[in-house]
């Protein structure tokens, strides 16, 4: 269980880290998944160093938000990634590319494993809801599939554009066992992606970065509210979303990545 794990894979304590794995995870991930603590400190690691690698080509990309600097009408280099301080919106983009990797793998292991039987028939869902409205969950299901991978698709091309290298999918094991399982996890994996942009978006400094990321977060944020209600949660838990880090989401992130 997480809170086994405290290796310091993001330059942090790990008391942070554990602790919010505490408070805002265990409910949501299943006490049946075993999380070795190599596998955290591997995924973990590898999710960080993935997005350390910045190109000066970007310096060009970023002179209009070098504005909000006031260093964007010079020649770059005074507006360069070298003078922000935390992640470069390239860090955040791939950052977030790790995430949509990891949901858009889920959900495409999901289709794989259950048929639309199982996923309309499972425990979680048959003393809740009429046939009705179970009938339409696998289509469900594969639309945020689809949506996630266009998301992997987006981000890809924009980290290309702006000089960066692409995040690349991990290996997972996402440690669902049934239909009802594999629910639950979608819950957790769409609640911390909902967190982790909302994180994110006040470091980012491009505006149109900034815009793009705020529609994909607006998205993850109904995908999230449709899985809650159909894994036994409140869709609208609360009036204000707590946003997360980005050390705290991969912590969480890297418990389901078995390898690089």
């Amino acid at each position: 269980m997480p809170e086994n794990d405290n290796t310091d894979t993001t330059g942090k304590t790990a008391d942070e880290t554990v602790r919010t794995i505490t408070e805002t995870a265990r409910d949501h991930l299943s006490s049946r998944r075993t999380f070795l603590a190599g596998t955290a400190a591997v995924g973990g690691a590898s999710l960080v160093g993935s997005t350390g690698t910045v190109l000066a080509d970007h310096e060009g990309e970023s002179g209009e938000s070098g504005e909000s600097e006031g260093s964007g009408d010079g020649d770059g280099s005074s507006g360069g990634m070298e003078e922000k301080e935390g992640p470069s919106d390239l860090d955040i983009l791939n950052y977030a590319l790790t995430l949509e990797h990891l949901e858009a793998e889920f959900y495409a292991q999901g289709l794989e494993d259950f048929s639309d039987e199982e996923l309309m028939n499972a425990d979680i869902l048959c003393d809740r809801f009429c046939m009705e409205a179970r009938e339409k969950l696998p289509d469900y299901v594969r639309t945020v599939g689809e949506h996630e991978a266009t998301h992997v698709e987006q981000l890809t091309a924009v980290v290309e554009q702006l000089g960066g290298t692409p995040v690349e999918a991990a290996e997972y094991d996402f440690g669902y066992e049934d239909a009802s399982g594999f629910y639950e996890t979608a819950s957790a994996l769409e609640n911390t992606g909902v967190a982790a942009y909302a994180g994110a978006a006040p470091a980012i400094d491009n505006k149109e970065i900034l815009s793009a990321a705020l529609s994909i977060h607006s998205v993850e944020a109904r995908h999230a509210g449709t899985v809650n209600l159909y894994s036994g949660a409140s869709p609208f838990p609360d009036a204000f979303d707590q946003p997360k880090g980005m050390e705290e989401v991969v912590e969480i992130a890297s418990q389901f990545i078995v390898s690089e």
